[in-house]
């Protein structure tokens, strides 16, 4: 996606990421923010977001982190326990970190090695958007790890990444319909969720 300023990050309580990419009238939708399992489903927020400048929910604790986008279209990648930049518009919170800096920040040896379904937020140096969704738990598609999915974000050249909420949540839409399957095969519009990172038409 060429132009970050069409770059957001959209509030769903609890809605398909199709869903919140029509009401928002974008282009892409991919999934963001994970969500509390036992409450009802994608309504309850699992760390803190915003929002086109509003903030949503409680920072993450240690060892989490954030992905800001700024009012400079750029993504930054800082620790989720402090204060969001005075310039953030936009922002989840997860983990790991995948590439900060221009630089693979993940290694084999940390959390999120397993071969799951993800989703992943980057952008490179020019600017350009990066959105990474791998399907996984099918018998053609196991999924991938964390590191693997740095390792392609790097081949184009990403500069700030992130692990978003991936498993049974990993999904994107793109100009009316899933591209990706959601792993489980009865939800074929995927999870609710309570965002979505979206890219306007």
């Amino acid at each position: 996606a060429k132009d970050p300023s069409r770059l957001s990050c959209a509030y769903g309580g609890g809605q398909t990421a199709g869903d919140i990419a029509l009401a928002n009238n974008a282009l892409v939708a991919l999934t963001a923010s994970g969500f509390e399992a036992d409450g009802p489903e994608g309504k309850i927020l699992t760390g803190a977001a915003m929002c086109g400048g509003t903030a949503y929910g409680e920072h993450l604790k240690p060892g989490y982190k954030r992905l800001e986008l700024r009012s400079d279209d750029r993504l930054y990648v800082t620790d989720a326990p402090g204060d969001f930049h005075p310039d953030c518009t936009d922002a989840t919170e997860w983990t790991p970190a995948l590439i900060v800096d221009g630089q693979i920040v993940v290694t084999k040896a940390d959390h999120y090695n397993a071969r799951n379904p993800r989703c992943c937020l980057g952008q490179a140096k020019d600017g350009t958007i990066l959105m990474l969704c791998i399907e996984g738990r099918f018998l053609d598609s196991l999924g991938a790890t964390a590191p693997e999915c740095a390792e392609i974000l790097a081949r184009y050249e990403a500069h700030q990444a992130m692990n978003l909420d991936g498993g049974t949540s990993a999904i994107l839409w793109y100009d009316g319909r899933y591209i990706t399957r959601c792993s489980d095969p009865g939800v074929t519009e995927g999870r609710l969720l309570p965002n979505a990172w979206i890219y306007a038409g």
